[in-house]
């Protein structure tokens, strides 16, 4: 009876250990690329192609003036400092905020930034403790609170936006790059936050941006050398040593950047000041312009009142050993990336191993001609790759209206998202496609974004999609020009690629008037070269199914943490 027991014990964990096993992935099969079709629908109504208006007419205290549409009145105190306000007309005057508004940004349009993003750590923790440990009205308390920061590689910007008088405001804003800012910052905490940054970005899997841009770019690229500066991050545990980091950083920071201020005081703008002296004889407008510069100057801190050269000294007798580990020049730039663009790379699909996860992250792009050494070209050349970029991305990953929305998930259900962007940076330019898939559609998903990307070289796509593509960039560029965040982004946006509003608009117009022809010669220029595919998945699992979809291509091992 014993004996019988103990084999009925033995076939029931044989049976849950049988249970407990994985069943085997079976992989889905790769299809042809299929396209959406542009037909316009019987009885539609016919709607005018939609533009965007270059000029505007403006009525501001019962003069009407024309002006180009987007661009700000603006007044340059010095070569630092430019002051910025977007004119009102008495449509729009009815849907002004209540509040005051400031936005401060610092723009580097030839140099990016280093470490940004523990300059914005630093900067949050300050106005944490400037707002709990002082005693505000509650105006200035609601201020604090407003703040936002933001940063790329190539600006740093503040916001704010509360009840406060301007400037009041605007002393606030300017005492986070005061010189001794941070000098009683909790210092530990900074530390911590950006170390817990960095394994928030482990666990979601955001750690393949990165990887994917050193892939793409080049591990010497200035963009890979900017960010997550894991030493710069260690000596902050040394308060003394920390501290000396981060007023270093500040310092040259500070004086690397252009700066901007936009603001919405309109009853005690320069505008209206200007606009009354306009009307005065010639002595009396110079005398005018000088006493109202003179006020802008007196309210301002001292380090926005140096001219270059000034900013230079101080650089270099404050931080000049940290601006030389800090900024990156754009001779670097060409000598260490240019080469690497006149190499043809190889069909390799880098993979970042992730054991046990359950779907695979994929990054696929293409990097376009360094926009700086487009400047040195015709400038066709220059609108041909911006086009390009511009066109190709939306075309393909415009969400729901693009191709591979509309194959890959739409069509076969194997994401739940793809979509494209094109980045057109200072130092770079490139355009990708990014989404996600579960680990049986691995091979499949992959190869479904590579077949597209060279379907657009092999054949014409219908006018009626171009048009699509064009009417969605439009629609997209006009709502982000109805809010004021929108205008401000645009704005710093041109100059960062050194493009006055005109030529912005050329662009737009480029992009509208593209014809199936023009378009499949821009798409063999810009995907010219094989892709950088970077995934990241659990490679036991996946690496046979990519193999054997894509045999040309090779499966490479990488760590995301080299």
């Amino acid at each position: 009876m014993r004996t019988y027991h103990l084999s009925l014990l033995i076939i029931l964990t044989s049976f849950l250990l049988l249970g407990c096993q994985h069943s085997p992935i079976i992989f889905t099969e790769s299809q042809p690329p299929k396209v959406p079709q542009f037909a316009e629908l019987d009885n539609a109504p016919k709607l005018p192609s939609l533009s965007a208006p270059l000029i505007r007419d403006n009525n501001i205290g019962g003069n009407t003036s024309t002006q180009v549409f987007n661009e700000p009145n603006s007044i340059n105190i010095n070569d630092k400092l430019s002051i910025h306000q977007w004119a009102v007309n008495q449509e729009d005057a009815a849907n002004q905020p209540k509040l005051n508004r400031v936005y401060f940004i610092g723009i580097s349009p030839s140099a990016s930034l280093e470490n940004p993003d523990v300059l914005i750590e630093a900067f949050s923790q300050r106005r944490k403790e400037l707002a709990n440990q002082q005693q505000h009205k509650p105006n200035i308390a609601a201020c604090y609170d407003s703040i936002r920061f933001r940063a790329s590689l190539h600006s740093i910007a503040i916001t704010m936006q509360c009840d406060a008088p301007f400037s009041e405001m605007q002393s606030l804003v300017w005492a986070f790059w005061d010189e001794n800012a941070l000098t009683n910052l909790n210092i530990e905490t900074v530390q911590r936050n950006l170390k817990l940054n960095k394994h928030i970005g482990a666990f979601t899997g955001s750690e393949i941006d990165k990887v994917f841009r050193s892939q793409l770019l080049g591990p010497q690229h200035p963009y890979n050398e900017s960010l997550d500066n894991q030493g710069l991050v260690d000596s902050l545990e040394n308060t003394e040593t920390g501290f000396k980091q981060l007023q270093h950083l500040q310092l040259a920071t500070r004086e690397l950047l252009q700066w901007h201020l936009f603001t919405n005081d309109v009853e005690n703008s320069f505008i209206h000041d200007s606009q009354k002296t306009l009307n005065q004889p010639l002595i009396e407008r110079k005398t005018a312009e000088n006493l109202h510069s003179k006020t802008i100057n007196d309210s301002l801190p001292l380090w926005l009142l140096h001219d270059s050269s000034t900013s230079d000294n101080m650089l270099n007798n404050k931080a000049s050993h940290t601006a030389s580990n800090t900024v990156h020049n754009t001779k670097t730039l060409t000598a260490e990336v240019t080469p690497k663009d006149q190499i043809t790379p190889t069909a390799t699909i880098y993979l970042i191993d992730a054991p046990d996860t359950v779907q695979t992250q994929v990054r696929v792009g293409f990097v376009s001609e360094n926009a700086n050494n487009l400047l040195n070209h015709h400038q066709q050349t220059a609108t041909n790759n911006s086009v390009g970029c511009k066109t190709i991305a939306p075309l393909l990953g415009r969400s729901y209206s693009g191709r591979l929305f509309y194959d890959l998930r739409e069509t076969r259900g194997l994401t739940y998202g793809i979509y494209g962007r094109c980045v057109n940076a200072p130092l770079s330019q490139y355009l990708y496609f990014y989404g996600s898939t579960a680990l049986e559609n691995s091979g499949a998903f992959i190869k479904g974004i590579l077949d597209h990307t060279q379907l657009l070289t092999e054949s014409t796509v219908s006018q009626a999609e171009l048009n699509a593509v064009s009417t969605y960039l439009i629609g997209q560029q006009q709502l982000a020009l109805d809010t004021t965040f929108g205008k401000e982004s645009n704005y710093i946006r041109n100059i960062l690629s050194g493009k006055t509003t005109q030529q912005a608009q050329q662009e737009v117009n480029a992009i509208s008037q593209l014809t199936p022809e023009q378009f499949l010669q821009i798409s063999n220029h810009v995907l010219s070269h094989p892709p950088t595919v970077v995934i990241r998945g659990d490679a036991d699992k996946i690496s046979a199914d990519i193999r054997q979809k894509l045999p040309s291509w090779q499966v490479q091992l990488i760590s995301a943490h080299d």
